[in-house]
């Protein structure tokens, strides 16, 4: 399968089809969502922004995941945290190895030839100062999170 591929099932296998969900992503004709989707129409096609709302009318993330694929990538779905339900909170705990600077390459391109440079001290020292904010960032949400 493959991006198109994906957003043409994602149409035709909606219960309903572009009958049902063209009114539901705000496009006025099914026959316009139909020509969106369809391979073989040059004159439309289908906005990011419409793809992401389909996707999450539909629930069907096929094109998510062509798009992943494409790229050498993945999607997860993110855990429910029940005690809070905060979805900043769960990316913020997910960006202390996203966003926080990939702490294992530096050090593994820091021993690299067997001696540390100031340099690399530096380098060292900014990603751990990154990880600091945000973990004491994630400590603060995390407290807030706590029922009183």
């Amino acid at each position: 399968m493959n991006i198109l591929d994906a957003a043409y099932h994602t149409v035709h296998d909606f219960k309903g089809g572009a009958n049902a969900l063209a009114p539901r992503m705000g496009i006025r004709s099914p026959a316009v969502l139909n020509s969106k989707v369809n391979t073989n129409t040059d004159t439309h096609h289908l906005t990011l922004l419409e793809a992401s709302k389909m996707m999450g009318i539909t629930g069907d993330f096929r094109i998510l995941h062509e798009l992943n694929a494409e790229h050498g990538k993945v999607a997860i779905d993110l855990p429910v945290i029940p005690e809070c339900r905060d979805t900043a909170l769960t990316e913020l705990a997910l960006s202390t190895g996203i966003g926080g600077g990939d702490i294992q390459a530096v050090f593994k391109q820091m021993m690299a030839d067997g001696r540390i440079t100031e340099g690399e001290v530096v380098d060292m020292s900014r990603v751990i100062n990154k990880l600091h904010i945000i973990l004491a960032e994630l400590s603060a949400q995390v407290r807030a999170c706590v029922d009183k």
